[in-house]
């Protein structure tokens, strides 16, 4: 991973830059969050009315409106919350033990890579976990649908919704992964784009199959 963003866009300031470099480092990377923030934000106005639009306020809105709990609260615990806290810090001291590592001792003293080891380590299982924990949600979408919105119009339809959201544990778990690393790596431009590329997503997925699936594209996207 490298300590800026690909093709120079946001520069991890270099070992021993000056406070005035520092500043302007952490000045761009908020501007940067916040003008994609306020992107993935309007993506998500316009995803909105294009559902309202294809679909209408009908029982199938009801239905992918029911199933988008799943992705809204696994997109604040994983992406925003719980992965950022456990794994930025993780990721912190393991850059800083490989930047000591690497100023003293040869080769042979130095071990195995200490980010290298903490992918390893972690990887496999918080994949192991998502994975398990997005088909239990998968499993237990009926019962989901049953406690979300007693007396549904159509509970069938809004179960299938729920079961192609379900994925969503799965890949935002890995999306917040990985944007913890990266933010660790102080690189900002790809966890801060995720909502655009997210929503941008839906929008395309749910033009492209509405005819075929009706609302059941706007989940799968």
């Amino acid at each position: 991973m490298s300590g800026g963003e690909a093709g120079g866009v946001l520069e991890r300031p270099a070992p021993g830059a000056g406070a005035d470099t520092g500043s302007r480092f952490v000045a761009r990377a908020a501007t940067l969050t916040a003008a994609l923030a306020a992107g993935g934000a309007l993506f998500g106005l316009l995803r909105d009315q294009m559902i309202a639009r294809l679909f209408g306020a009908d029982g199938a809105t009801d239905a992918f409106l029911v199933s988008w709990t799943l992705p809204e609260f696994a997109s604040t615990l994983l992406i925003e919350e719980a992965m950022a806290l456990v794994l930025v810090p993780a990721f912190s001291v393991a850059l800083a033990r490989r930047a000591a590592a690497g100023s003293g001792g040869t080769d042979e003293d130095l071990g195995p890579d200490p980010v290298r080891r903490l992918l390893a380590d972690s990887l496999p299982r918080v994949l192991l976990g998502l994975a398990v924990a997005a088909a239990l949600a998968a499993l237990a979408a009926p019962l989901l649908v049953r406690l979300l919105a007693p007396g549904l119009a159509d509970p069938a339809l809004a179960v299938d919704c729920t079961r192609l959201t379900a994925v969503t544990v799965l890949t935002f778990g890995i999306a917040g992964y990985f944007s913890a690393a990266l933010r660790a790596h102080r690189s900002y431009l790809a966890p801060a784009a995720i909502y655009i590329g997210y929503n941008i997503g839906i929008i395309a997925t749910a033009l492209a199959l509405h005819t075929r699936f009706g609302v059941r594209a706007a989940a799968l996207g």
